[in-house]
């Protein structure tokens, strides 16, 4: 690591240094270009984000004929080198610290650390040097919040499947799911009504009187919910609420599903059920692929889509189980499962009589396909050590499925910039590959691997006509 600090310290240097150049004289150029309309210098220092007499120096220095660029400054020299403020960004922010055990570190921590080891940066820095070291470069390293990769390498078409479902929906059309490990807690201690200017006092402390599953089935074209409590969801109680739920339609009625790709979901059992519900035969399927070629095959009476994997989000009925945990779940007290089942079926009557309306979607995932180049490069970037070759194999059969069908969604930078890292992360992916321990998941991933070379790497049609 430290051998590798001085040429990354000089790199970062260069890139934080002329962006930080360029934001300046850009919002400098912005202050004197409307200081010449006649704005007022109030208004442009509210559009700016900074003080009016600071716009004020800058036209004074613009009308004077003056640069844009800082002047000279006098004063005391820093202590430390902008190489070695950047070699303090790059050993605070990796991704372990160089302590044994230790996942994160404090400020006190790399304190310690620079001042017994002060080769690293070339001298110890004090905790408030570090935390202004950090916040000239707007790093919070200290911060965490989760996002959603996608990992299925078809999910775009499978989204634009589902998309197309909700914006031209079919009269009978269900998304369905299951909530599961809903808690019935009961506060230790009452709760305290809220004063003036106040909030509720609500002690932390509770017991815990067991937990309840709730299965729901969501009509977006109305908002209406089905629910039923039931102690678990394996595939015997799936299919039971699941019949429940199309006694309560037609018997001649077309009816679409949408639902994730929990087991249970494309079981065997499940299979059977629908075929039966249909009155049609059904013969017994070896794959949970064929399953769900079936269950989706529009040839019978009920059609079951299904989300991409890993992206529940894009069935509708977790909008609501968002809506029940804030109005039902989140400030209830439960004495027993059975109040909280009966609490759960009155907030659903509830709901359909008073809330219920009809859900509209309309996100199109308009600048996903970039975003999911991006994230890609970026992991090609810091060749983290997290990366398993399932999780590779995906994202590789993941940008040859973009790579042919929705290339001309991509900025060409973006796609010049993977093409770009897939050749200097060459050795790293495929140290991955063969790092794994299993022959088939190797062998899947050197096939993905070499999909990858030709439709991404050697590809023959230029950008110039897709971007």
């Amino acid at each position: 690591m430290q051998d590798r600090l001085p040429a990354l310290a000089e790199s970062l240097d260069a890139a934080a240094g002329r962006l930080l150049i360029q934001q300046k004289i850009e919002q400098r150029a912005t202050m004197a270009a409307l200081c010449m309309q006649d704005t007022d210098a109030r208004a442009i220092a509210i559009f700016t984000g900074r003080d009016p007499k600071t716009v004020r120096r800058w036209e004074c220095r613009v009308e004077e004929g003056q640069s844009l660029c800082d002047r000279a400054r006098s004063g005391r020299p820093r202590n430390f080198s902008d190489a070695a403020r950047l070699a303090t960004i790059a050993v605070y922010c990796q991704h372990a610290p160089p302590l044994p055990g230790v996942h994160s570190w404090s400020l006190r921590d790399a304190q310690r650390y620079f001042k017994e080891h002060p080769d690293a940066i070339g001298g110890s820095m004090s905790r408030a040097t570090i935390q202004r070291v950090l916040l000239e470069h707007s790093m919070r390293p200290h911060r965490r919040q989760y996002y959603l990769q996608i990992t299925d390498p078809d999910f775009f078409p499978k989204m634009d499947h589902i998309v197309g479902l909700y914006i031209n929906p079919p009269e009978h059309l269900y998304c369905f799911d299951e909530c599961t490990c809903i808690q019935a807690l009961n506060r230790l201690t009452p709760n305290l009504p809220p004063a003036a200017g106040r909030p509720l006092l609500e002690d932390f402390d509770y017991k815990r009187n067991g937990i309840t599953d709730l299965m729901a089935f969501l009509n977006p074209t109305t908002g209406k919910v089905y629910g039923q409590c039931v102690p678990d969801h394996n595939r015997h109680t799936f299919c039971r609420v699941f019949r429940d739920h199309v006694g309560t339609l037609p018997p001649d009625a077309t009816v679409h599903y949408i639902t994730d790709n929990l087991t249970p979901h494309y079981h065997d059992d499940f299979c059977r059920t629908v075929a039966d519900l249909c009155g049609i035969s059904y013969s017994p399927l070896e794959s949970g692929t064929q399953r769900r070629e079936w269950l989706q095959s529009d040839d019978k009476r009920i059609v079951v889509h299904f989300t991409p994997f890993h992206a529940s989000w894009l069935n509708m009925v977790e909008i609501w189980f968002g809506i029940l945990k804030r109005k039902c779940l989140k400030y209830g007290h439960f004495f027993s499962v059975e109040q909280l089942r009966e609490d759960i079926l009155a907030f659903i009557e509830t709901w359909n009589e008073c809330f219920a309306h009809p859900f509209s979607w309309g996100y199109t995932g308009e600048g996903l396909h970039a975003k999911a180049v991006r994230r890609f490069c970026r992991l090609l970037a810091i060749e983290t050590d997290q990366m398993e070759c399932r999780f590779l194999k995906s994202q590789l059969l993941l940008m040859c499925n973009i790579a042919e069908s929705y290339i001309e969604l991509v900025p060409p930078q973006d796609w010049l910039q993977l093409i770009r890292l897939a050749a200097e992360k060459d050795r790293y992916m495929n140290n991955i590959i063969e790092a794994d321990t299993g022959p088939r998941r190797k062998e899947q991933a050197r096939l993905a691997y070499d999909q990858f070379v030709q439709a991404v790497i050697n590809r023959k049609e230029p950008l110039a006509k897709t971007g």
